[in-house]
């Protein structure tokens, strides 16, 4: 009975600590094998790249370009509003839409705002849609925040809201001390250049969005296009529009078809 009662005092600290250490494992164990994956807060990313001459020429602030009717333009502004995003899938006639509305502010002098990042619901796309522009309701709740902060100098005043989008910079046609400007804004029915646009994808590519994974989308924007096609703007006779109304709407009308999905890369 001694002699058992002496192993016993030998053999149970080394047991506690055989069952300590046994624990410690099974716990680690535990936590690498079953700790869930991280959730990420976006799985597309959108980068938006200014072009002209067709989508073949990258556009720089600064530089000097050529517009379809043969007139040198060097442009310093060249930004827009854009929301509503929605992602379609033309065989399932199934269509994503955003459950968050937000506006972004894409600035070409700002490399930062041409990157949006958003959340889609994991599927098989082949169009996206967007809203170039800022609703009307938002026009009439006056100087909001964020992307709607008047400081980005995007805002004229509370009755008649926003410039949608902007295109300014020099060319020596212009008449007015060789500038020309385009703010282009209005809300109204009467007015409004407010545009929704739906793009096709590159022949033979999808957004094939998976979980916990991120797909890229290249959209290029044709400063050209401001200028073209279905109204003629040519800077020599129109250097300025600055204004609500039947001219805005008319270089809204072009600029609505500036966009094309270059490309699209989904993570393996």
């Amino acid at each position: 009975m001694k002699l058992t009662q002496q192993l016993h005092r030998v053999n149970f600290p080394k047991l506690c600590i055989a069952l300590l250490l046994g624990t410690t494992v099974l716990s680690c164990q535990k936590e690498l094998h079953f700790d869930a994956e991280p959730k990420k807060e976006h799985n597309l990313i959108l980068k938006f790249k200014p072009v002209v001459q067709y989508d073949s020429v990258p556009l720089e602030l600064g530089k000097t370009y050529t517009n379809y009717f043969k007139e040198p333009y060097t442009p310093t502004a060249f930004k827009f509003y854009i929301h509503n995003f929605e992602m379609i899938n033309t065989d399932s006639g199934r269509t994503f839409k955003l459950a968050n509305d937000k506006y972004y502010l894409v600035d070409f002098a700002d490399s930062a705002s041409t990157e949006i990042k958003i959340s889609i619901f994991p599927y098989v796309y082949n169009r996206i849609s967007f809203t170039i522009g800022v609703d009307s309701a938002d026009n009439v709740s006056g100087a909001q925040a964020d992307a709607l902060d008047p400081a980005h100098g995007m805002f004229w005043t509370w009755n008649t809201g926003y410039i949608m989008a902007k295109l300014e910079g020099t060319s020596p046609r212009s008449p007015q001390a060789g500038k020309f400007e385009y703010h282009i804004g209005g809300f109204t029915a009467a007015e409004s250049v407010i545009k929704k646009v739906e793009l096709l994808f590159p022949y033979a590519q999808n957004l094939d969005l998976k979980p916990g994974q991120e797909s890229l989308m290249y959209i290029t924007c044709d400063a050209n296009d401001w200028f073209y096609n279905p109204w003629d703007i040519k800077i020599s006779q129109t250097p300025v529009v600055t204004t609500p109304g039947q001219l805005a709407m008319q270089v809204a009308e072009n600029y609505k078809k500036m966009f094309t999905v270059d490309s699209v890369f989904n993570q393996q």
